[in-house]
């Protein structure tokens, strides 16, 4: 019987998911283990990347290096995005990048290390003017100050764009920020775009959700959770072009 190949997950220091010492001590100890299986890479998963200063990440690397001390010459796999970030000690042999694949910020840092790739517009399904005092979306929390005119989007909850949005976040044209006005709904929600000139915006029109104007992170923020979060939600009724990479645009655009 050939050996199998296999990837061996450790226990480091996050208390999810992998071996204890304990057990490969055991596994080392077993001459049937390397007759059957052929451990081609021994990896582990950090618990605080996204906090660069944390001493967890240096422990974790260390005790990673105990564990996978066992298994010389095996390849070695620690840093996910934010590893990658954290210098060449956690770098091993082989590196699991995952937000960063989207130019997603994994430690919220004040500067973006890498380039957005994701881009994602909604089209404008329908505007509308309302007088002072006019009530907009599921409840009429949100209350028009004065003559206000507003767009409905062609995306809602059910697209993955999330509730908590509502009164924090905001649709872009152009360089101007168009704030959503109300809930959002499950297929629509409606943005204020009284600051853009009368004409500007018309019906059919695409206005950007994340972008140059509102990256991936200032959704996130907005939103009150993570990117990982807001890419996963992102649904199926979506129409997607992929570009190549070597483009200066986006490499995903997504249209809702």
């Amino acid at each position: 019987m050939c050996p199998l190949p296999a990837v061996l997950q450790v226990d480091s220091g996050m208390s999810r998911l992998g071996m204890t010492l304990q057990d490969i001590d055991q596994l080392a100890q077993d001459p049937s283990f390397r007759r059957y299986v052929m451990v081609r890479c021994v990896m582990s998963h950090l618990a605080c990347a996204d906090e660069p200063a944390n001493g967890a990440n240096e422990a974790q690397c260390q005790q990673f290096e105990a564990l996978a001390a066992s298994f010389p010459g095996v390849a070695r796999s620690l840093a996910n995005s934010g590893g990658c970030l954290l210098g060449e000690a956690f770098h091993g042999d082989l590196a699991r990048a995952g937000i960063a694949l989207y130019g997603g910020d994994p430690a919220d840092g004040p500067e973006p290390p890498f380039a957005p790739v994701v881009r994602l517009d909604a089209r404008v399904i329908q505007l509308r003017t309302v007088p002072d005092g006019t009530g907009v979306g599921y409840g009429l929390d949100w209350q028009a100050k004065g003559e206000r005119r507003l767009a409905t989007l062609s995306i809602g909850y059910a697209d993955g764009w999330l509730r908590s949005l509502a009164g924090r976040g905001a649709a872009w044209f152009g360089d101007v920020r168009l704030p959503i006005a109300g809930r959002v709904s499950m297929d629509s929600m409606t943005v204020d775009v009284t600051a853009l000139s009368p004409g500007v915006l018309a019906e059919g029109d695409l206005v950007e959700l994340i972008g140059p104007h509102q990256r991936l992170d200032d959704v996130a923020r907005d939103a009150g959770t993570i990117s990982y979060e807001i890419l996963t939600r992102l649904g199926t009724r979506f129409a997607r072009q992929v570009r190549p990479l070597e483009c200066p645009t986006p490499a995903l655009e997504v249209l809702a």
